[in-house]
This record gives structure tokens, C-alpha cells and sequence, in this order.
């Protein structure tokens, strides 16, 4: 177990924020993480701990967010999250081993973790970014036979727009009843989950993508800006850079709690097509397919190298595609559950789960 400090800050925000696959950036996630990392180590010590340093007849809880990371205008503050904490602790009726994230950047955790006086698990649900609590279900998706609890938290007591719900049941009903909240108010909410043991998550989660998160982080700081950051972090994790070049549409648009669209970059001689559900779901070179969710696909501003988001991602801008095959990376069974991608697959009008069975 080790203390985290401000000097983790930064490596963890961009590892965080480039392997959230779009759905976050440096520009407009800057200023919100580095606030809720320091609300945090001003709180308490945030201890990181293994999955095996904690108790085994213990449960974690998962502090995450639902909704729409980038076109959304969401009604939340960080103490939502620690209520929404709290309030599964309430239910469950007593106090979880530690906290974990849904899927990095994961800095809510930190906060939760330290107001709740808990260590913070160096695992996730997922260790890229994923639109949905099934997704990020550790396999629970094809379990209906299994009850967890789950809840949401959000809104503004100065517009009457406060809401807190506590849902019961299997992975599946519940998640529908996060993404309505999430709808009502505003598309995102604070959220945590539970209880999940220790055993099942070293299983079924993706154990050690916090340490990972916060390692390529120092992989793409240690390049100099622009290109070579984009190309550190293909290295690190095992990947390629598959084009640089300028944004040529973004179509992407909140619709039913999730941000939906595609976006297409050219470098004047290739054409690159993103799909994007939340986080970039596929990526495809003339209609050639070079990455299937849950492979990592990320963007980096082309003069900077700092990870940049979709919502952000204007025409004409230069910016860099990172891929990585997702066996180089900490990844929960929860990302390869056929029974996730029907959803995301209708939505976009293209197959997902055939072609990570061609792989």
C-alpha cells in the first residue's frame, strides 16, 4: 500500500484522460480533476492498495459517473459523489474495505476514498473508458441471478432539481434505472455500486489499472510535446499511432443520455472514421476496420500531445489516433460480455462484438 501525493496528480491525469478514449481531455477535464485531486489529498491520505491488501470478507464499492461525458450539461457537484457513496454504504449497512473507479481517470474515487477514510483500490471496472454500467459490469451482465445495488446522485437545491435514487436488483434493471437519472438531470449523474468482493474482482475486473493509468501517464510527460507524446504512448502500451492529421467532420450529439456521432480525419491522403458512443467505440481507415471496442483508441492534440476529447474536437484541428489491441491493457470481463454490445451496435449501425471474435 502506498500513499498517492500531488506528484501522481499529473501522471494519472493524462494516463487517465487518454485512455478514456475520447469521452474526456486536458482542455475541458483540466481544471475539474485537478480539483477534485486536491479536495482530496486535502481531505485525508489517499492510500492506493492491491486487491490483496485489503480484507477478504470485505466489499468495494465503485465510485463512477453515469451519462454523457461531453456534451452534457450536467447538474453535479464532487459532494455528490461522496453522498452517493454514502449512501450505498447506508443501504448495504456497513462500511466497504475500500473504493474503486468504474473506469479511469477514476479521480472521484480519490475523493470518496479519502472523505470516507478508505483505501483506493488499484483496479477498475474497465482500464479504458466504456459508455455503460454494464460494460463496466465485470461480467454481471449475463448474470440476472445477481442483485447489486446501485446509486445516483445529482442535482441543485438552489433550483429544486436534487435527486437521489437507490435502485435494487440485477446489473441490467438497475443500470436502466442510472441512465434515466442521468436523462432528468441534466445527462450525468454521481453514482456508486455494490458490494463487490475482492475475489471477484481480481477475476472479473481489470486489477492493477490504477499503477498502469499513472505509468503511461509518466511515459507521455517524459516526451516532449507534440508527436512524440502521441508515440510514447502508443509504445508504452504496445499500440501504434494510426494517423495524424486534421478533423474533418464532427458530427456528435447528445441524444438519450449518450453522446452519438462519428467523427473523420485526413491526412490529405487517408481518411479515418471514429465511431463514437460516449468513447470511441470503432475506428476504420478506408472502411477498413483497425480498432473494435474494447481495443484502446485515443486522441492526442497533434501540437501538444495532450490527450483531447471529442467534445472538443473542432474542424480543421490537428490531432493524432492512438490504437492498442485490448490485451496490452488492465481490461474487466465486463467489456467482452456479447450481451453489452447490442445497444452500442443499434445506436451506431455498425457490428462490434463480430469483429473481436475475428481477432
Amino acid at each position: 500500500m502506498r500513499e498517492l501525493s500531488l506528484k501522481d496528480v499529473q501522471p494519472a491525469m493524462y494516463g487517465g484522460l487518454l485512455l478514456s478514449a475520447g469521452g474526456s481531455g486536458v482542455n475541458n477535464s483540466l481544471e475539474k480533476h485537478d480539483l477534485a485531486a486536491e479536495v482530496a489529498l486535502g481531505l485525508n491520505i489517499v492510500k492506493l492498495a492491491e486487491l490483496d491488501e485489503i480484507d477478504p470478507e470485505g466489499y468495494v464499492l465503485i465510485s463512477t459517473s453515469v451519462g454523457a461525458p461531453g456534451f452534457a450539461q450536467p447538474e453535479l457537484v464532487l459532494k455528490d459523489h461522496i453522498t452517493a457513496a454514502e449512501n450505498l454504504i447506508e443501504k448495504l449497512g456497513r462500511k466497504p474495505a475500500g473504493v474503486m473507479c468504474g473506469h479511469v481517470p477514476g479521480f472521484n474515487g480519490w475523493l470518496v476514498a479519502a472523505a470516507l477514510d478508505l483505501p483506493y483500490i488499484d483496479a477498475a471496472a474497465n482500464g479504458r473508458g466504456h459508455p455503460t454500467v454494464k460494460m463496466g459490469g465485470m461480467g454481471l451482465a449475463s448474470r440476472p441471478d445477481i442483485s447489486i445495488v446501485q446509486v445516483a446522485q445529482a442535482g441543485f437545491a438552489s433550483s429544486g432539481s436534487k435527486i437521489a435514487v437507490v435502485a435494487e436488483g440485477n446489473l441490467i434493471k438497475t443500470s436502466q434505472v442510472m441512465r434515466h437519472c442521468a436523462t432528468i438531470s441534466g445527462g450525468l449523474v454521481a453514482s456508486a455500486r455494490g458490494p463487490y468482493q475482492a475475489d471477484f474482482i481480481r477475476e472479473n475486473g481489470a486489477a492493477g489499472a490504477i499503477s498502469f493509468q499513472i505509468e503511461l501517464g509518466k511515459a507521455m510527460l517524459s516526451a516532449p510535446q507534440g508527436l512524440a507524446r502521441a508515440s510514447a504512448a502508443a509504445a508504452f502500451m504496445g499500440g501504434e499511432v494510426i494517423l495524424t492529421g486534421k478533423v474533418v467532420t464532427n458530427d456528435v450529439v447528445y441524444q438519450d443520455g449518450f453522446d452519438i456521432g462519428f467523427v473523420t480525419i485526413t491526412d490529405g491522403t487517408e481518411t479515418l472514421r471514429l465511431g463514437v458512443y460516449n468513447e470511441y467505440m470503432t475506428a476504420e481507415k478506408d472502411d477498413a476496420r483497425l480498432a473494435t471496442f474494447p481495443d484502446m483508441i485515443g486522441s492526442v492534440d497533434a501540437l501538444t500531445g495532450d490527450p483531447i476529447a471529442i467534445s472538443t474536437m473542432k474542424v480543421g484541428q490537428e490531432v493524432s489516433i492512438i490504437i492498442a489491441h485490448h490485451s496490452t491493457f488492465p481490461l474487466g470481463k465486463g467489456a467482452l460480455d456479447p450481451v453489452v454490445f447490442a445497444e452500442i451496435e443499434q445506436g451506431l449501425g455498425l457490428e462490434l462484438y463480430s469483429y473481436i471474435n475475428a481477432k
